[in-house]
């Protein structure tokens, strides 16, 4: 009678602990995920110090792939980011972000940010006068903005235009074919949808995209 009771209690134990363990890895409708960072890093018009930032679609619904980032407990917003779609081959079975590369000693920007299991990620669009910077130290153009641009507002825009190393300027016209992501990667893990999170107001189109 003991043992029975006791396998009981063992069973009830292990049923929870997977329920809990599924419940915390479910999909979210806004996809949102969290990322430990070691040292600074870049995000279109901000600099953030090392730790743990909570990523998010701040549009699920609409469908324009806005994304938000805030403290890992979701009590502040450190910025609401516009971006392009980016097509991978072959999903990854973690969320994934992917660093531009730069020299040693420079903080790391991120370039794009995949869900886990999708093959479309995120794109980050970067402020004409920032992705100048950063593409004079990569060795890949960083997406921006055709107009003159200084705040992640401004890049609120389907004109966009890639920015190389030595200045020039190519139009962004059209979905790019997918590609296997490059540059170094940081992985992440699914966060609960417990969090409680303020939807921002995310601003009209400008453009469509």
């Amino acid at each position: 009678m003991q043992t029975s009771r006791m396998c009981r209690v063992v069973c009830a134990v292990a049923v929870l602990a997977w329920f809990m363990s599924a419940g915390g890895s479910a999909q979210t409708a806004d996809e949102r995920t969290f990322f430990t960072f070691s040292g600074p890093f870049e995000l279109p018009g901000v600099a953030l110090p090392a730790g743990t930032y909570l990523f998010r679609l701040a549009d699920p619904d609409g469908g324009r792939g806005v994304v938000q980032v805030l403290s890992a407990d979701g009590k502040k917003a450190y910025g609401m980011f516009f971006t392009r779609a980016d097509d991978r081959i072959t999903p990854s079975d973690k969320p994934e972000v992917r660093f531009m590369e730069t020299p040693a000693g420079v903080p790391p920007a991120i370039k794009s940010w995949w869900y886990p299991l999708n093959l479309e990620g995120r794109e980050f669009i970067y402020p004409k006068e920032q992705a100048r910077r950063l593409a004079e130290n990569g060795t890949e153009p960083v997406l921006t903005t055709q107009a003159a641009t200084t705040t992640t507002e401004q890049t609120n825009t389907a004109d966009l235009a890639r920015i190389s190393s030595n200045g020039q300027e190519t139009k962004v016209s059209g979905k790019a074919a997918a590609a296997n992501p490059k540059g170094k990667s940081q992985e992440g893990t699914r966060a609960p949808a417990s969090i409680a999170v303020s939807n921002p107001n995310v601003p009209p189109e400008q453009h469509s995209r």
